[in-house]
């Protein structure tokens, strides 16, 4: 199993979608198991530029827009 790292730029609102790759073996998760870290930063300054992109506001999943 393996998850991408992902950054979630200052200033994005939306459901953030994590990435996930399986493998050729099947590999079972269970209701309630971990499988991924999230850490969080406080910003010491205010942000001049928060994320303005165009993943902002998505809702559920989203499927990358190339």
């Amino acid at each position: 199993l393996s998850i991408p790292p992902t950054i979630i730029d200052a200033g994005f609102e939306g459901n953030v979608t994590l990435e996930v790759h399986g493998s050729t073996f099947p590999i079972k998760l269970y209701k309630g198991q971990r499988f991924a870290h999230v850490i969080f930063s406080k910003t010491l300054n205010p942000v001049l530029r928060p994320y303005q992109g165009k993943y902002q506001g998505q809702r559920g999943v989203t499927l990358p827009k190339f």
